[in-house]
């Protein structure tokens, strides 16, 4: 039976359900920016998930193109797997009384479901957000994002590492004042019709082929990061070192006052698109090391050429990413429906959740629970670009 205006709100939870998923999807920033399709078999249905379920997810690797002469040259599949956990359960349960027992729809959605979904929204941000941490990318300044040029020169940081054309630079909201106080990232006319409409609406619009948005929820971090000092070669010398899906990369010709690496650094190789994260610091050891990575090679290392490390020896903070949609991925798995409980699910473009309502004999007050599940990784940290200042160190 369809609600009507004047019916009980409780005979209709589904109804309920409905509205607070509305208000959930339009509060998120962040997880909009995730891929939702890459996990659909944790929404598909209820199938009692619970925090610590996972599954796994496999990237693709890269390839070498030959110029065909007289034969051909086979190369392995290189491919690595990620694994998604989900890790969070969020629960905001509220007392219902007679007052809320005989509110309409309306009412109950405006003064209960919106400001609790809204935490809601705010809490699951946070989390994802914490993900963004995990990328391999990377761009660092002395006056970020202060004029034009400083954003081109990350964008084109950014594209080196093959997103797709519609990319995000999210940004914290210290990042956010100083672009909405630059003129040219203000103007009209360097927007657009588009850009006049976004003015207005106060959205940040795009710029640079990036949409920007800004989020309380951007991750916060503890401190400057002070990176490490490193200049090598890669080191091949046998068939079975730096390979696509290797986790250790093998460098020698090390100059022994240039090396100690930090945990995070990101190293960059002549002739690879992308860098490797490090995962564990490394000390002054000897002319060659053994660099253990964050995630598996992905792409040909040449033998013998160059390895340097990102902002050498300088304090950098993060305040903002350049990534796209396939960077972060996050799923919100059904909740199952207790059988003794006035309880309904609701479950749209990959995200859900719950609503339960029931007597509860130990506080003997009537409850109301809207909770959801929520697992986030990074799909992809290469095509994650984490921008920042940098000072001396």
């Amino acid at each position: 039976m369809a609600y009507e205006k004047g019916d009980n709100i409780w005979t209709h939870p589904s109804v309920i359900a409905m509205e607070a998923l509305s208000h959930l999807e339009d509060s998120l920033t962040i997880a909009k920016m995730a891929a939702t399709d890459k996990t659909s078999d944790f929404s598909t249905k209820a199938n009692g998930w619970k925090v610590g379920d996972s599954v796994s997810f496999r990237t693709h690797g890269e390839y070498e193109v030959d110029e065909f002469a007289t034969t051909i040259s086979t190369q392995s599949i290189g491919t690595s797997t990620r694994p998604m956990k989900i890790e969070k359960h969020f629960d905001i349960s509220v007392e219902v009384g007679a007052r809320e027992y005989s509110l309409d729809l309306d009412s109950f959605v405006e003064q209960v479901i919106q400001p609790a979904t809204y935490k809601l929204a705010e809490k699951v941000d946070t989390y994802i957000g914490t993900k963004i941490l995990e990328a391999a990318g990377a761009y660092y300044s002395t006056g970020l994002f202060e004029t034009a040029a400083d954003i081109a020169l990350a964008r084109k940081n950014a594209t080196i590492q093959q997103l797709a054309m519609n990319r995000f630079c999210l940004v914290d909201l210290d990042t956010e004042a100083t672009l909405l106080g630059q003129t040219w990232f203000n103007q009209n006319n360097s927007r657009g019709g588009d850009g006049e409409s976004t003015l207005r609406n106060a959205e940040m619009g795009r710029v640079m082929g990036m949409d920007f948005f800004s989020s309380i929820a951007f991750p916060t971090e503890s401190g400057d990061y002070t990176v490490g000092t490193f200049v090598g070669t890669t080191n091949n010398s046998s068939a079975t070192k730096n390979l696509i899906g290797d986790s250790v990369l093998t460098v020698n010709n090390v100059t022994q006052s240039a090396l100690t690496l930090v945990e995070g650094d990101r190293l960059y190789i002549s002739g690879v698109r992308r860098p490797l994260k490090v995962a564990t610091a490394v000390g002054n050891t000897n002319a060659t090391v053994s660099i253990v990575l964050v995630d598996p090679i992905t792409e040909i290392i040449p033998n013998d050429t160059t390895v340097t490390v990102l902002a050498s020896g300088t304090n950098v903070q993060h305040h903002g990413v350049i990534m796209d949609d396939r960077s972060l991925a996050v799923a919100f798995p059904l909740l199952d429906l207790p059988e003794d409980r006035v309880a309904a699910t609701a479950s749209n473009n990959g995200v859900s959740i719950r609503i339960v309502k029931g007597y509860d004999l130990s506080s003997k007050k009537t409850t109301m629970s809207m909770d959801l599940l929520c697992g986030a990784f990074a799909l992809d940290p290469r095509r994650m670009t984490l921008v920042g200042d940098k000072s001396s160190s």
